[in-house]
């Protein structure tokens, strides 16, 4: 094979950007379906209290109210209660051509049951419309003009926790990669909004089953996986990559921490923030979670990683009338004490030897990169 000819191809790539336009559009109607009827599956959770719109300033796409964000308050407006609340900004999954602000409602009802907290969901936009790095840009603009924004909301701008599904945890680790160092990527940031004073705000980061490593290819990943039939199919896949990765990028050019965080540099690794990873057994993302973690506790940082056993990618999105699994009030739960125990420091029962049993990870017969 010819020196630097990629080992793995991904048959859509050669396929036309309107023609991946319309394959995009029935997978997201169909996932769009799908979401709605699972959130009718009681317990129905709430709706968000109100949706608002922040601008684009960051993509190659830009322009005012570009970025939809449903918000979900406790209280309505007027309430006596002023208490500065946390901010909890959540970027959903779907492999960056699908989903909705909404389809992480039951996080968001786990999250409001036991924590005094304000949620954000992010609509950012879509490849192969809005194909990578502008998804990462959206969410950069919304936890700055979000954070501008903390006296209308009754939020405490120094308390924000960032959390992310799949390809929106990607987004949220990526996020805080680029207000680590705009300059890096030459991003101009407004001087009303200085990206230093959000990193500063960040509390901590909840990631759910993310892809952090873009460098290595999709068959490989299912090979390390504990059931690689389990796994997300390559005909997915192979959309989800095309779509996002636009123009196209060879494998062994990904390591540009946008796309793949998990490769940020040590510099950046010794800055993180807390961080919570809920990761799944037989997911094909596993293995580049666990080095993950294990890189950021080896730099010393606050890291709780869980693994869910004998579950797959995205387990927690329940199908249409289908009964919801117990350990997904289990995984929500111990990543609402960890936030809790980032804010306040004595969480009620967390201490030295529950923070250790709740760093539950499983074996694995898998080969981590090095």
């Amino acid at each position: 094979m010819p020196e630097g000819e990629e080992l793995d191809v991904n048959p859509v790539e050669g396929v036309s950007r309107w023609r991946l336009a319309v394959k995009a559009a029935v997978l997201r109607s169909a996932a769009s379906l799908s979401f709605t009827l699972s959130n009718r599956t009681a317990p129905v959770p709430p709706p968000p209290t109100r949706t608002i719109w922040v601008d684009s300033t960051l993509s190659r796409w830009k322009g005012p109210k570009a970025i939809r964000v449903y918000v979900w308050e406790r209280n309505s407006a007027g309430s006596p209660d002023k208490r500065k609340r946390t901010a909890l900004i959540n970027f959903h999954g779907g492999g960056f051509l699908l989903g909705s602000g909404t389809d992480d409602a039951r996080w968001v009802a786990a999250v409001q049951d036991t924590f005094d907290a304000v949620v954000f969901s992010v609509e950012y936009r879509l490849a192969p419309g809005y194909p990578y790095p502008t998804p990462v840009e959206d969410c950069v603009d919304s936890i700055l003009q979000l954070r501008e924004r903390a006296e209308e909301f009754g939020i405490d701008p120094d308390n924000i926790i960032l959390s992310g599904f799949s390809a929106g945890a990607t987004l949220a680790l990526s996020s805080w990669v680029i207000l680590q160092d705009p300059s890096r990527w030459r991003y101009e940031m407004p001087p009303s909004l200085p990206a230093g004073e959000a990193l500063d705000s960040i509390a901590g980061m909840v990631l759910f089953y993310p892809p952090l490593d873009w460098t290595i290819s999709r068959s490989e990943k299912r090979e390390r996986s504990s059931k690689p039939e389990e796994t997300l199919p390559s005909s997915m896949t192979d959309l989800f990559d095309a779509c996002y990765i636009h123009p196209y990028i060879p494998h062994a050019q990904r390591h540009d921490p946008r796309l793949s965080p998990g490769l940020m540099p040590a510099e950046m690794m010794n800055k993180l923030p807390p961080l919570h990873l809920c990761l799944c057994e037989h997911d094909m993302l596993l293995a580049e979670g666990l080095y993950f973690a294990d890189r950021a506790k080896e730099a010393g940082r606050v890291v709780t990683s869980r693994v869910v056993p004998g579950q797959k990618h995205a387990w927690d999105k329940t199908l249409p009338f289908n009964a919801i699994d117990a350990s997904i009030a289990v995984e929500y739960e111990a990543a609402i004490v960890t936030m809790r125990h980032w804010l306040s420091g004595d969480a009620p029962g967390l201490n030295v030897k529950t923070i250790s049993q709740l760093d539950d990870t499983v074996e694995t017969q898998v080969d981590l990169p090095v």
